[in-house]
């Protein structure tokens, strides 16, 4: 007996990870014990929120409860399966038995087992690649009327966040993106469009499937009933990241089973995606027989990285009650420096890699986090230039943006009338010019000995309007030395037929900005092609991929449950956090300063915040009054300052 009552003990006392054991601390025990009813473990930044949600399970299956009767519910497959093995490996087999998945897998995986019950007779539910191919066929018949509209899989997930935030189209577009009202009025009809054929297809998206699924539960009692009474436990993964449609199936499950939900308020960061703060932070208020662990011991960060994230969060007239205790010890003050401009910060990170890096670091031990794909621009350009290994993680590179690569062809295309690749690719940008048409016109550029007979001969065979396509390679040509201007001219040349081509161009812009600052670095126009070009990752560096030894540069957005003993905050200035956007609304700014803690709190070693004097930093709102910046009165105690 007393052999059994050890194992029981031991059940709570360690958890194997793919590392290693990992015992836990009393607050973990206590929150993987927990016998009442509905509970919240809010857990901080490097709390060990996975390590107690798979703790639980395995207590819960040691102590007699049937696997079966454990639903998982987790927000994307990759955190499903991960959950698994690592149940697997301290279970065996039996965690197989888990119903584990993301929200809208365990929706579809029901109703399938009673279509009849949810009305799925005769309807086929498609994937989001589906969706997308769908969306694409109604989308080009917006684009025959000319309309400027955003691609298909951003018109996906547009139409996504709309309904898990519960408001029309053209509201959340107004709030959320920077589309103008035309552009809006395109979307809104586009995804009306969309939603009639699905109709007429008899098909249903995910999103439907969390619909579908949430108003059937609701209206019937007496499948509610039936669907509920197959657990006894729901346990659910990142909670702060529910949207309302995600919190009435909970509540409509939560009974007789009992409700684990495992979370951090101080990390919601998502409501464009639909995600509710109030699902975490009034969790006791609308579950009044619940209760509400708290874990503070940090097992990621040191001490002086702590005290400034929960300096931040003190700042907030939100109450978190949230003070992280790190268990690995003090650690390096971080560093706040500030540079004259995003060119200085960008050469200044570039050349602290390389030191570190020749000092022996590996370049996977350092994260670049930035808040918008945007703002990293300049940053991005310089690791290509100083031929440093990168992935960019959260949106589209410098070097992937399809204007850019547009750009470039032009160049390439004046380098050489033999570079067949450049040439379809610019000939098929201007109207009436297809596949056809662009091969005929490389043929005969091919029978010519230099590009400017080449030239000459193709603008015999174009129309009085299709000269320009001659006027391109010409206008670089006559810069090749000089490759600033060249750039410049390109990128003027471009702009009437790429700003009808691609959605938000006023940013898009900035990146022809960027290179034509960049440029002026070169004496050779080939030498700055060929920089950025060739991309340093697959060539240069190829080696050092094959290892995945690289620089990781992330959105904070894309940044949750990631990690690096270095991490270098970029832009942290006025008009970034909280970004210029949300200013004016108190709950978009207040999820800016968790955007911010996010960022601080991914850094294990060494935190190094940087910020540029740029034309940001000092914007005044209407009035003259100064926007709201999250470190205005940052203690100098809590950072080592440069200047």
């Amino acid at each position: 007996m007393k052999k059994n009552n050890s194992k029981k003990k031991s059940s709570v006392q360690e958890i194997k990870t793919i590392s290693g054991k990992r015992r836990l601390n009393k607050k973990q025990r206590k929150a993987v014990k927990y016998k009442e009813k509905d509970i919240l473990v809010l857990a901080g930044a490097g709390a060990g929120k996975t390590l107690t949600i798979i703790a639980r399970a395995v207590y819960l299956i040691r102590n007699g409860v049937d696997a079966k009767r454990i639903l998982l519910l987790t927000f994307t497959r990759r955190a499903a399966k991960e959950m698994v093995d690592r149940l697997t490996l301290n279970i065996g087999d039996n965690a197989k038995k888990v119903t584990a998945g993301t929200f809208h897998h365990f929706c579809l995986r029901t109703m399938r087992q009673m279509p009849k019950r949810f009305g799925l007779k005769g309807f086929t539910v498609i994937d989001r690649d589906d969706q997308i191919d769908l969306i694409k066929l109604v989308r080009g018949d917006y684009l025959k009327k000319k309309s400027k509209l955003p691609r298909a899989a951003e018109l996906a997930n547009l139409y996504s966040y709309a309904r898990n935030t519960n408001t029309g189209i053209l509201k959340y577009l107004k709030k959320f993106s920077e589309y103008d009202k035309a552009t809006s009025k395109h979307i809104r009809n586009v995804i009306k469009a969309y939603e009639k054929r699905k109709r007429n297809n008899h098909y249903l998206d995910f999103d439907d499937l969390l619909q579908r699924f949430g108003k059937r539960l609701k209206k019937d009692k007496t499948l509610r009933k039936r669907i509920s009474r197959l657990y006894d436990h729901i346990l659910v993964d990142e909670m702060q990241d529910t949207n309302p449609l995600q919190w009435s199936i909970l509540e409509e499950l939560r009974n007789p089973a009992k409700l684990y939900c495992v979370g951090d308020d101080a990390q919601s960061i998502y409501a464009f995606r639909g995600a509710d703060f109030e699902n975490v932070h009034s969790f006791k208020d609308r579950i009044p027989a619940s209760a509400i662990l708290r874990l503070k011991y940090n097992y990621r960060s040191t001490q002086r990285i702590l005290d400034l994230a929960n300096w931040l969060l003190e700042q907030s007239p939100i109450d978190y009650d949230k003070r992280l205790k790190a268990v690995r010890g003090v650690g390096i003050k971080p560093k706040l420096i500030d540079f004259n401009s995003d060119f200085d910060e960008a050469e200044w990170i570039t050349q602290d890699l390389w030191k570190r890096y020749e000092s022996g670091s590996p370049w996977k031990d350092h994260m670049i986090l930035t808040r918008t794909a945007w703002a990293s621009r300049t940053l991005e350009a310089f690791l290509i230039e100083r031929d440093i290994p990168y992935k960019f993680i959260g949106g589209f590179s410098l070097l992937q943006a399809a204007h850019v690569k547009d750009l470039f062809i032009l160049i390439r295309s004046a380098a050489s009338h033999h570079d067949e690749l450049a040439w379809i690719r610019y000939l098929t940008l201007w109207p009436k010019i297809g596949d056809v048409t662009a091969a005929k016109l490389i043929s005969i550029m091919k029978e010519k000995n230099t590009i400017k007979k080449a030239l000459k001969e193709i603008a015999v065979n174009l129309t009085r309007e299709q000269q320009k396509i001659v006027a391109g390679p010409k206008t670089v040509i006559k810069y090749w030395d000089k490759p600033a201007k060249a750039i410049r001219a390109s990128a003027r040349l471009l702009t009437p037929l790429l700003s009808q081509r691609y959605d938000k161009w006023k940013q898009r812009q900035k990146d022809f900005q960027l290179l034509v600052k960049l440029a002026k670095r070169y004496r050779s126009l080939n030498k700055f092609i060929d920089t950025f070009t060739l991309d340093p990752i697959t060539t240069a560096s190829a080696k050092r991929m094959e290892d995945e030894d690289v620089v990781t540069l992330i959105t904070v957005h894309s940044a949750k449950g990631t990690e690096a003993p270095v991490c270098y905050l970029i832009r942290v200035e006025p008009g970034m956090y909280p970004y210029v956007r949300s200013i004016g609304d108190e709950d978009a700014e207040e999820e800016e300063r968790r955007i911010l803690y996010v960022a601080m709190t991914r850094a294990k070693d060494e935190l190094l915040i940087t910020r540029s004097c740029n034309e940001n930093t000092n914007t005044l709102r209407p009035g003259g009054s100064r926007p709201p910046y999250f470190l205005a009165d940052l203690p100098s105690n809590l950072v080592k300052q440069k200047y």
